[in-house]
């Protein structure tokens, strides 16, 4: 199997274009390959199948598909969004003295992908990569909030609500209700949910799309999170993923209840 991966990946390296679009035969991919033109055929019907390539009906050649260019965006815009958020959770972690977390989703997870530590001896430290469904939590709820309806059905359709990684029990109907109170509210909080004891908050973060593609979010220790700091916070939430969605092109302000 690992040989297959490695001519896979030789053959979407020769097509990589040098300034213009690139097209290739198999006869010619099996030449400067050294490969054999039965398995050049093939590695290329697989890789055709899921978008990797695509062939050019009228001289049959082969070239670089559409999922080779969605994956590379995906990254581009995670490294992007690192990149334009950094300041804005500098800004949240000295309003706040709490972890500040960047969040993005991942088909129906939410991801960490950037954090700042609190400067309290008592603090919130999840590692970077840390995968939670949609549904849990306030930074992945947010942004399960502001998704289409369609995709909302379709990631909560068919939960087993009594495995799911929560510390709470929760049901459809508590989710829905919580995400019509998000688009209310325009942020989201949750305490006890993915550890003992923590409260977080989660605003969310649009693109030049006008879609959601993330969150910034602030949490700590349940205790600190008094009913005045919890609306200090979630406003200071709310004000810096405002101000990194408007550097990230969206202009959308006044977003429709969705």
């Amino acid at each position: 199997m690992s040989g297959v991966i490695t001519k896979a990946i030789h053959i979407l390296d020769i097509l990589v274009p040098q300034g213009n679009e690139k097209e290739m035969s198999v006869t010619e991919i099996s030449r400067e390959l050294e490969m054999p033109v039965q398995s050049v055929h093939r590695i290329l019907a697989s890789l055709s199948q899921h978008g990797f390539v695509s062939q050019n009906t009228k001289n049959k050649k082969y070239k670089l598909g559409l999922s080779v260019m969605k994956y590379g965006f995906l990254m581009w815009d995670s490294l992007m969004l690192r990149s334009v958020a950094k300041p804005f959770m500098e800004e949240l972690s000295r309003k706040t003295n709490e972890t500040v977390y960047l969040a993005t989703r991942e088909n129906a997870e939410g991801v960490y992908i950037d954090s700042i530590d609190s400067p309290e001896i008592l603090k919130i430290s999840e590692p970077i990569g840390l995968r939670l469904p949609l549904f849990v939590g306030a930074s992945n709820r947010v942004i399960l909030a502001y998704l289409p309806q369609k995709t909302r059905d379709l990631l909560l359709a068919n939960v087993n609500w009594q495995t799911i990684p929560s510390l709470k029990p929760m049901s459809r109907q508590y989710v829905e209700q919580e995400l019509e109170i998000i688009r209310e509210q325009g942020y989201a909080i949750t305490s006890g949910e993915a550890t003992v004891g923590t409260t977080g908050i989660g605003a969310p973060i649009f693109s030049y799309e006008n879609t959601v593609i993330g969150s910034l979010n602030c949490a700590g220790p349940a205790l600190r999170f008094t009913e005045t700091n919890i609306e200090k916070y979630s406003q200071y939430t709310m004000k810096y993923a405002n101000m990194l969605s408007k550097e990230l092109g969206y202009r959308n302000r006044n977003r429709s209840r969705i």
